[in-house]
């Protein structure tokens, strides 16, 4: 190991490199419940140069090196001990803001939100306005994991908006993307689907399996004039989707959350279903969206409730505000931990999946009472054309065997799901056999572009379950 921190510290400045304890046991898991190990060294890169010289290191030393953003996913990225831990966080900068191609230049450890404030003092903001941890995730990260952003229902995916990425291959070589592919113009990053495949797509929800993303290039866009809101409770949670789905085609909403499972909104039990509606536009334009929206709901047995729930939820980024509860009324009076599945269906499946896990609660009710598990939220986001589910089971942090049940209970919705109808949105080391598998021919077609890029599996093994040695290829 002395040999591997003494050959990084002449990659990165000493001080951005540590094998002391104190430093490695930080990075050890994610915000989620899965284990890891402890890294063997800390490094900070601060250019591609670097990251691409700590690779190489990685390669000749055949240590495996995993990736670090700010760690806010919930599913478990699988450190290994004794690897070589790269954190991106102090690759941080905005590089570039061009208003004429509508794109920003950031380094990969940007906040999203340090980025959108900096966009604001322009009257702009970025493609989307970023996943639920807007405060705390990076662009590179979620750009990798490919993150289920707010406003889907109308902007779409995190990845739809990137232009093109600047990545260091796991050998070393660092690559442009999309239009910035081309040397002799000078990577200008403006287009995406330029000179021939859409390589920007290969790095785009491959959890950092392929390459490690050193620059992002992302839309962005005006803010616009007006945000509008509407707050419905249902009589059962079939209407609600049914909704949902007319929303849908009227293409009327920006943001979209349905709650169908987990403590109901304060003051409203009567209801069995809520829909959170959000409508950006014009000011021609919003409030005509917006009454659509509520003709839809209305339509289908929905009740209007004071929206300011709603409000309060899209202007201060707490998740709890859809509920109109603190956070406590989650998590009670002791640390709890939630082992997370989430996942892409059809809208009209949304009403079998939360029959399922309805019935599910029902059926196990002895052990969920056993090991004190507490159903968070079956909520729904909503993107264009289909529904994005969040499925939070909490479990006590401090007790084993509720640990081991939360986590055996993730394998068993999530293997459950996978095989009705759920495309998993967030995959990682922890529930890859369950989903990674299933993908037939297209998991060898993924095993062997990580074969060929990466060799030695040196970058994030394990992350989504293609290699030799736990894959049985």
């Amino acid at each position: 190991m002395s040999e591997l921190v003494a050959q990084l510290k002449a990659v990165c400045a000493p001080e951005r490199v540590s094998d002391k304890l104190a430093d490695r046991i930080c990075y050890t898991r994610d915000a989620g419940p899965s284990p890891g190990g402890i890294p063997g060294v800390v490094v900070r890169p601060i250019t591609p140069e670097e990251v691409a010289g700590v690779l190489k290191i990685a390669n000749e030393m055949h240590t495996p090196a995993f990736i670090w953003g700010r760690s806010t996913t919930f599913i478990g990225l699988g450190i290994q001990t004794g690897c070589i831990l790269m954190a991106l966080d102090m690759m941080d900068k905005i590089l570039e803001i061009d208003l004429g191609s509508k794109v920003i230049a950031v380094e990969p450890g940007a906040v999203w939100h340090s980025v959108d404030v900096e966009l604001q003092k322009l009257g702009w903001e970025l493609g989307v306005p970023g996943p639920g941890g807007m405060f705390s995730c990076t662009i590179g990260g979620s750009v990798a994991y490919n993150a289920v952003p707010h406003a889907l229902a109308e902007y779409g995916m995190t990845g739809n908006h990137v232009v093109g990425l600047e990545v260091v291959l796991p050998d070393g070589e660092i690559i442009h993307t999309g239009s910035g592919s081309n040397e002799a113009a000078g990577h200008l990053h403006f287009e995406r689907y330029a000179n021939g495949p859409d390589m920007t797509g290969l790095f785009v929800g491959s959890y950092g399996v392929f390459g490690v993303i050193t620059k992002v290039y992302f839309r962005i866009r005006r803010i616009p004039d007006v945000e509008m809101f509407a707050f419905y409770g249902f009589p059962n949670f079939e209407q609600a989707v049914d909704a949902a789905q007319a929303i849908q085609r009227q293409e009327a909403a920006t943001h979209m959350v349905g709650l169908f499972g987990g403590p109901k909104p304060a003051n409203y039990d009567a209801h069995d279903a809520f829909l959170h509606i959000v409508v950006r536009d014009s000011r021609a334009a919003a409030p005509d969206r917006l009454r659509v929206t509520e003709a839809v709901c209305e339509s289908f047995g929905g009740h209007p409730l004071d929206n300011n729930s709603t409000r309060l939820y899209w202007e201060g980024h707490m998740y709890s505000w859809l509920r109109n509860t603190p956070p406590a009324h989650y998590y009670g009076n002791r640390p709890f931990m939630c082992p997370e599945v989430a996942g892409f269906m059809p809208t009209a499946k949304v009403k079998d999946a939360i029959a399922y896990l309805r019935n599910d609660a029902i059926e196990h009710a002895d052990e969920f009472a056993q090991h004190d598990i507490r159903v968070k939220c079956y909520d729904v986001y909503f993107s264009g054309n289909a529904a994005f589910i969040w499925i939070d089971t909490l479990y006590p942090e401090l007790d084993e065997e509720a640990w081991k049940y939360g986590l055996a209970l993730r394998s068993r919705y999530t293997d459950e799901l996978c095989r009705r109808y759920m495309s998993p949105g967030g995959i990682l080391q922890a529930i890859s056999p369950e989903v990674m598998t299933k993908l037939g021919a297209g998991f060898d077609f993924l095993k062997h572009l990580k074969r060929s890029l990466d060799p030695n599996f040196i970058l994030n093994p394990g992350v989504m379950y293609l290699e030799p040695e736990v894959s049985h290829a």
